[in-house]
């Protein structure tokens, strides 16, 4: 999609300061959704929006193998482990998802009231750039979005970028995930 799809739900996230990332949180229901069938044979790229900011899921068939969550997630006294970010620290993780054993994530936030503007159009412009993207627009600010694009998918590697704008702090942040094969070199 070109535009970005408008959502009739109020727009979740504080700030970047309240993201967690988890890798083990079960799905969100989505606000939004876009489903890549990948070129691994049975594997699909489920990139969603959730009020509160994105999940990546993988899975095949009915099963998923891999949730990235990437939320301000609300305090529910549960037991799934969530992390505070590591601001431009690529995190690696080893795990087994149907033939891919590595997930490199790195997260990167600016805020800077004179260049957001400019730095959100690059944004848009590079997720705009990518066939399959999801892009959604919150009310209340037109500034307010949250986008995911998939970068790559190849034998032995996915790729995706996410994009999340809080204007009411002039930030965005960046995130990019990798998921390879052990044999695949390389880093984010």
């Amino acid at each position: 999609m070109s535009l970005a799809l408008p959502l009739d739900v109020a727009f979740a996230d504080t700030s970047s300061a309240e993201l967690r990332f988890s890798l083990s949180r079960p799905r969100i229901a989505p606000l939004a959704t876009e489903i890549v069938d990948l070129a691994l044979p049975g594997l699909r790229l489920e990139l969603h929006v959730i009020g509160s900011s994105h999940q990546v899921v993988l899975a095949e068939a009915d099963r998923d193998l891999l949730i990235e969550t990437f939320a301000c997630l609300p305090e529910t006294g549960d037991t799934v482990p969530t992390e505070t970010p590591r601001w431009d620290e690529t995190v690696s993780t080893t795990g087994a998802w149907a033939g891919l054993s590595r997930h490199e994530f790195r997260a990167h936030r600016s805020a800077d009231p004179a260049t957001f503007r400019s730095r959100l159009a690059e944004a848009l412009d590079s997720v705009r750039s990518h066939d399959r993207h999801l892009l959604v627009g919150f009310p209340g600010d037109p500034d307010a979005l949250t986008a995911l694009a998939l970068i790559s998918a190849g034998p032995g590697e996915v790729c995706w970028q996410t994009w999340h704008a809080y204007p009411q702090h002039h930030e965005i942040v960046h995130s990019t995930s990798r998921l390879t094969a052990a044999s695949a070199r390389g880093g984010l």
